[in-house]
């Protein structure tokens, strides 16, 4: 794969594959999905080993370019005609742009022109099992790059990554039934912009539906209800911005400690609800505590230094194959939430258990 700096005429529309690639991406109904770990470690993994800025994972329509997963760019979606992707979505082959400011491809685009002023870009095209493209892996720097065989190496190796978890049959069999009976636009009403999760309707709406197949299948449920300790504090001495920093670490860190078949919202301004499928008390326990632990490795960085974050849980269980409200076992939690603040928060509390 060769960096491409020669001006190039756009040779092919899009929309000539567009039918196809929608019938893809409605197929795995990954459009407008929460937060899920496994695409937040590759990019993660891939802004590391490229060595720079931001690192993603996309999906594509005709028109837009949705974000699955980003690390180090605040954005979740793009019209294509402004994207760097574009170029290689045209030619269909890996791509490389050393020096956008040396390309007329990109020079008079608004993230090249403007904020945040790319000067590299790399991306792998993703294919589905036909051979269609429906998304990327990409790599974006506000510094020009040298393209050599380990750079181009490393992207291939991150690009074929990202396809396969895409495409795992397993990633969709976990929340698809839920989700495909959701429209994307239902999908995308239903999640919260800023952390990437599920939103408060979201969270219930999937709840309630949980709930009532539960009823039949006999599976118990838990809800966590959890709460970011002392939060006002954080946004009072730091400002909001490192609040709202805070809410999305702390989100990312509670999708990274449950299973891809559990479900994370965010239920207010810092409080978090999950939904622990096929869980009983002592399951619960367990998941609370790694949530804990995960986030005490959890470092938040400020000008002022770093700040630590403790969460305060509580839990509740439905019983197996009895009738239960969403409304009804996230008052439980609820209680038990508030008794564990009560008594000295940064900890976890099960109804009724813990508080009789």
């Amino acid at each position: 794969m060769a960096a491409h700096d020669d001006p190039t005429a756009l040779s092919e529309s899009l929309a000539s594959q567009a039918t196809m690639r929608i019938a893809g991406i409605r197929k795995l109904t990954g459009f407008y999905t929460p937060l899920e770990e496994r695409f937040e470690r590759i990019s993660r993994l891939g802004k590391r080993a490229l060595g720079v800025r931001a690192a993603g994972v996309t999906l594509i329509t005709d028109e837009t370019l949705w974000f699955k997963s980003i690390v180090g760019w605040r954005i979740s979606e793009l019209l294509l005609k402004d994207s760097l992707e574009q170029p290689m979505l045209e030619s269909g082959e890996p791509l490389i742009a050393m020096d956008t400011h040396k390309d007329l491809r990109y020079a008079k685009l608004p993230l090249v022109m403007g904020g945040p002023k790319f000067r590299f870009y790399a991306g792998f095209p993703i294919r589905d099992v036909d051979g269609e493209i429906i998304g990327t892996f990409s790599a974006f720097d506000t510094q020009p790059k040298q393209a050599d065989e380990t750079l181009i190496e490393t992207l291939s190796d991150l690009g074929h990554l990202a396809e396969r978890e895409l495409l795992t049959k397993e990633l969709w069999e976990a929340q698809n039934k839920l989700v495909s009976k959701l429209g994307s636009a239902r999908r995308q009403a239903l999640l919260d912009t800023l952390t990437r999760v599920w939103n408060r309707r979201g969270g219930v709406e999937l709840l309630d539906s949980l709930l009532e197949e539960s009823e039949t299948s006999g599976e118990r449920l838990a809800v966590l209800m959890i709460d970011i300790d002392l939060f006002k504090e954080i946004n009072d001495k730091y400002g909001h911005p490192v609040g709202d920093r805070a809410l999305r670490k702390i989100a990312a860190s509670i999708v990274a400690s449950v299973r891809p078949d559990d479900i994370v919202s965010r239920h207010g301004g810092d409080e978090f609800l999950v939904i622990l499928r096929d869980a009983a008390p002592e399951h619960c326990r367990m998941v609370a505590e790694r949530i804990s632990a995960n986030l005490r490795k959890t470092r938040l960085r400020t000008r002022q230094g770093s700040v630590s974050v403790t969460l305060s849980i509580g839990m509740a269980v439905s019983g197996a194959g009895k009738p239960m409200t969403a409304k009804k076992i996230i008052e439980q939690a609820d209680q038990a939430l508030y008794h564990k603040k009560k008594s000295g928060r940064a900890g976890a509390t099960l109804y009724p258990d813990d508080i009789r």
